[in-house]
C-alpha cells in the first residue's frame, strides 16, 4: 500500500458536475457535490465504542452502549422522515450485521431509497490487526449479508474506524467494491491506483464536518453544529465556482438523530438545498459520474 500521489487543486482538470439547480427552473453547471453519509452500526456488547462519556467504562458498561443503542431503535427512524421530507438523497453506510440484527432498519433503508454501502461487519472489529485470509473473508461476508438484505452488491466501502490494512484496498476491488471513502483528503475525487493497472475511486468522506468530531470531540451545540456544516458547504460553493468539490457529511443516528440535534440538523441541511449549483447525491452517482468521465 502507498499513500495517494500529490496533486494539488490548482493544477487539475476542471471538474464537470451535472447541470442541477434546486433554487430555480434554471439549468446550470453545479459548483458542488454534496453527499450525506449516514453511518449505521452495530456495537457489541461488552466492547468500548464511541462514548459520549468515557468515563462510564466499568465492565459490563451499559451507560454508552445504551446512547449508542438509541441511533438504531429511535434516532434513524427520526432521519429516515427528515430526508424524505427535504427530499435529500442518503449513502448509508452499513455494518453487515445490521441484516440479521435489525431487518427493521434494512427494510427502512430499502423503503426510503438510500444507497447502502459497506462499511465492515460490525463497528467493534476493526481490520487493523487482521491477517489477509481474515480480512478477505470479512470483507466477503459483509458484502453478502448486504447483497442478500438489498438485492443487490454495494458498490462502496468505508472501512470501520479507518482501520484499514496493508492490503484492504486490493481486497475490496477483488471483492467487487468501486470506491472508497476511506480517504479525507481532498475535496474531489480521485483514482486510487492498484496492482496491475487496477484501480479504485476515492471518494472525500470528512472527518470535520461530521457530528463524532463537532458533537463528541469538539462539544458542539446543536446550533454550533449547524452553522459548522453550512460554513463548510459555503466555502466549498465559493470555491465551486473555479473549479466543482465534492463535500462529504458524515453522521450518526446515535448523535443527530438525538431529540436536540434534529432542528438543527434540519437547518444546515435546507441552507444547503437552497443553495443553486448545488448537485445532492450518492457516492454510486459520483462513482458512475467520474467513470463517464474517465
Amino acid at each position: 500500500m502507498h499513500p495517494p500521489s500529490f496533486q494539488p487543486i490548482s493544477k487539475r482538470p476542471i471538474l464537470k458536475l451535472p447541470n442541477c439547480n434546486t433554487s430555480s427552473t434554471l439549468s446550470s453547471a453545479s459548483r458542488i457535490a454534496v453527499w450525506v453519509v449516514m453511518n449505521v452500526e452495530h456495537f457489541t456488547f461488552g466492547k468500548l465504542g464511541t462514548a459520549i462519556q468515557p468515563h462510564l467504562n466499568s465492565q459490563p458498561e451499559i451507560a454508552n452502549y445504551g446512547w449508542r443503542d438509541y441511533g438504531n431503535r429511535v434516532g434513524i427512524w427520526r432521519l429516515f422522515e427528515l430526508f424524505a421530507e427535504l427530499e435529500i438523497p442518503v449513502t448509508a453506510a452499513v455494518n453487515g450485521e445490521i441484516c440479521s440484527l435489525y431487518p427493521e432498519i434494512m427494510d427502512g433503508i430499502q423503503d426510503y431509497g438510500w444507497e447502502v454501502m459497506a462499511h465492515g461487519i460490525n463497528n467493534s472489529t476493526g481490520h487493523s490487526e487482521m491477517d489477509c485470509l481474515t480480512e478477505a473473508a470479512t470483507i466477503d461476508k459483509t458484502l453478502e449479508l448486504l447483497k442478500q438484505a438489498t438485492g443487490k452488491l454495494p458498490k462502496g466501502w468505508l472501512t470501520p474506524g479507518f482501520s484499514i490494512t496493508e492490503s484492504t484496498f486490493e481486497l475490496l476491488h477483488a471483492a467487487g467494491i468501486v470506491y472508497t471513502a476511506d480517504w479525507v483528503n481532498d475535496d474531489q475525487p480521485y483514482w486510487y491506483p492498484l496492482n496491475n493497472d487496477n484501480k479504485i475511486l476515492a471518494i472525500p468522506y470528512t472527518i470535520e464536518a461530521n457530528d463524532i468530531s463537532l458533537c463528541l470531540s469538539n462539544r458542539f451545540s446543536g446550533e454550533e453544529f449547524s452553522q459548522a456544516i453550512s460554513d463548510q458547504f459555503d466555502q466549498l460553493w465559493l470555491d465551486g465556482e473555479s473549479n466543482p468539490r465534492v463535500m462529504a457529511i458524515g453522521l450518526h443516528p446515535f448523535i443527530v438523530g438525538q431529540p436536540l440535534r434534529m432542528k438543527y440538523l434540519k437547518k444546515c441541511l435546507l441552507h444547503i438545498k437552497n443553495q443553486p449549483n448545488t448537485w445532492l447525491t450518492t457516492g454510486e452517482k459520483i462513482y458512475n459520474l467520474m467513470l463517464d468521465n474517465s
